[in-house]
């Protein structure tokens, strides 16, 4: 998530303020990312990539791999939000003496983040229940454990639905904080 979170927010700032030199690259990476399967990127990460000599193990495979897809869809959340804020607030805070950096960090990022936050939201929980994907690389998580039992068991439905218990609670955390913060931010003075 702290990947999504710091390289989406680089990317939506540097798609909407950077020289087009800097933003085209930008959008397309996005747009890739965007476009292509997750499971395909974590393939490439953990198994096209040590063919050029960059080796991951799997959990840092994984780690890349969901928060930099996660990233692509968060840069346009960010875009989005920044996007919304009226023109004439930048134009006003220019006028008042403040740098363009400053007018960015200052009036729009705050104003931008308090309204992104419920896609944002759907997106760390989406997050979460994708880590099943890194199953493919190797990695034993939830999903893959839920599997290995079931068929040592043969209790499908029974470990199944303790596993989606499982998920919902592990997203719940990220609901409710969600819903907490998006409270506190909206009677804050920016």
């Amino acid at each position: 998530m702290a990947i999504a979170i710091g390289l989406g927010l680089m990317m939506a700032v540097g798609r909407v303020f950077a020289p087009r030199a800097i933003a085209w690259p930008i959008v397309g990476f996005i747009e890739v990312v965007r476009r292509t399967p997750l499971l395909i990127q974590l393939f490439i990460i953990f198994y096209g990539l040590p063919s050029i000599g960059i080796r991951f193990s799997p959990l840092w495979a994984a780690v890349i791999g969901l928060g930099v897809n996660y990233a692509a869809y968060e840069a346009e959340n960010y875009r989005a939000g920044i996007q919304s804020i009226p023109r004439g607030q930048l134009d006003a805070a220019l006028a008042l003496g403040l740098t363009r950096m400053q007018t960015i960090r200052k009036i729009v990022l705050p104003q931008a983040v308090r309204l992104v936050i419920p896609p944002v939201t759907n997106d760390f929980i989406a997050l979460l229940k994708d880590s099943s994907l890194v199953s493919v690389i190797t990695m034993v998580e939830l999903t893959k454990m839920y599997g290995q039992l079931a068929a040592t068991n043969y209790d499908y439905i029974g470990i199944g639905l303790l596993t989606a218990a499982i998920y919902f609670l592990l997203g719940l955390p990220i609901a409710r904080l969600s819903r907490a913060l998006e409270a506190r931010l909206a009677y804050m003075k920016i």
